[in-house]
């Protein structure tokens, strides 16, 4: 019957006159930095890949499962880093799919000695598909039998896959332990309606975002024993919908610890945020969970995330400094 109900509720949504879609949110902000902002891309002194992986209320039957998979690299010819990334979010067992394709230029401006400037742009093509295979239509069960009748297609959406073109602008800037960024995305807002009288515009996503590093005791971090602070803020506004995040990374050897608190004004929904990693020189991983702190705390068991990384180097010991890298939080 849960099947049947999200048929119906698919069906009745995409029948509203005008919709507005969101993106999806991961938890590892920094984990997943091509995501959070496209001039993150080449940040670092080595290519890097990364994997992500969320679920999203997984006491349901049916939970929201996105899966990412990123690469990006600095490259001398070219001033500037460069990054690919995949997107894909399957809801209700895969009933509705989004696939997300992009690509990214981050240029790498260095006003003085301190103080660096990167500019980007990302183009993205995404599309949103439709599987009926696994669902069960309410004109399909019978209240004594169960699911015993054909579904009547007359009412489907005819086009079940629809696509779309979207670009996207990013910058950060650093001096020494500090740093902000801003990106907007889905300037284009790309139209992923299955029905052409109808709209379903993603709504562009304003991305502000800062932070800074800071070594107890004064040392350097090349000393293994010192504690590494660094606070961050993270705010979005997509459409209607708004949120902001306050954050605190704690770092000691090849340890890492956060804690982000979630804020979102409109439902009001609050959460915060747990996270432990391990970082060495040839990976990096983490998990996170999303623990909600609002009424949702009785109707859902927060959020899953895992994130993995590593570099692409034959020698990280011969690796060359060939930019100053963002001194951002690794996740």
């Amino acid at each position: 019957m849960k099947r049947a109900l999200l048929a119906f509720c698919m069906l009745f949504f995409t029948s509203v006159t005008c919709l507005f879609a969101q993106d999806i949110r991961f938890s590892q902000f920094y984990a997943n930095k091509l995501y959070l902002n496209p001039a993150l891309a080449g940040s670092t002194n080595y290519s890097n890949v990364s994997l992500n992986y969320r679920n999203q209320w997984p006491n349901l039957d049916l939970p929201y499962v996105t899966y990412s998979v990123s690469f990006d690299n600095f490259y001398e010819a070219l001033n500037g880093g460069i990054g690919i990334t995949v997107i894909q979010d399957d809801q209700g067992d895969g009933a509705l799919k989004t696939t997300t394709f992009a690509g990214m230029y981050s240029f790498y401006l260095r006003i003085n000695d301190d103080l660096i400037v990167r500019p980007a742009i990302q183009a993205a093509y995404m599309q949103k598909k439709v599987d009926w295979a696994n669902l069960v239509f309410p004109d399909q069960v019978s209240p004594i039998y169960g699911s015993i009748f054909p579904h009547n297609t007359s009412g489907d959406p005819a086009n079940r896959k629809k696509g779309g073109w979207d670009f996207s602008l990013g910058s950060i800037a650093y001096y020494k332990d500090y740093y902000f960024g801003i990106a907007a995305h889905h300037l284009a807002k790309p139209d992923l309606s299955f029905d052409d009288e109808q709209e379903d515009k993603l709504q562009t996503k304003i991305t502000v975002h800062a932070g800074a590093e800071f070594v107890l005791g004064g040392r350097s971090r090349r000393y293994a024993d010192n504690w590494i602070l660094a606070p961050a803020l993270l705010y979005q506004k997509q459409g209607d919908f708004s949120q902001m995040n306050y954050g605190l990374y704690a770092s000691k050897s090849s340890m890492v610890f956060g804690l982000w608190f979630n804020q979102n004004f409109e439902p009001n929904y609050d959460s915060f945020i747990a996270m432990v990693g391990f970082v060495t020189e040839r990976f990096k991983v983490a998990y996170s969970y999303d623990y909600a702190i609002s009424k949702l705390i009785h109707t859902n068991t927060g959020a899953h995330e895992i994130s993995f990384s590593f570099p692409l180097v034959a020698d990280m010991n011969k690796r060359r400094k060939r930019i100053k890298a963002v001194r951002s939080p690794v996740f």
